[in-house]
């Protein structure tokens, strides 16, 4: 699962910094490390002790540095971390009916 979400964690922020050069936003060099420890820190407890999704997270932390909503879904970050959201769903999913 650590590659599925090391892949998800890049492709977040890759999506999020194409999303950003066109509402005029810039996330700079250090918070984009912040989100990225962020998010690998949730996504990789045990699925039963994840709280949010990885749109969540990232809304949440966008709210937070500039104070302002933020309601990214997960097709805004681009046909790839799309997929890769629908499969760490999946995962969890399957994850979380093993326990």
């Amino acid at each position: 699962m650590n590659k599925l979400i090391n892949d998800l964690i890049k492709e977040l922020l890759s999506g999020l910094k194409d999303k950003f050069q066109t509402n005029q936003y810039v996330i700079v060099k250090n918070n984009e490390k912040r989100l990225e420890d962020i998010l690998f820190k949730e996504l990789t407890k045990p699925s039963i002790d994840q709280s949010k999704t990885p749109t969540q997270i990232v809304n949440e932390f966008l709210y937070e540095e500039f104070n302002e909503t933020f309601n990214f879904t997960p097709a805004d970050f681009g046909e790839k971390a799309h997929s890769l959201i629908m499969k760490w769903g999946i995962q969890k999913t399957s994850d979380m009916n093993e326990q």
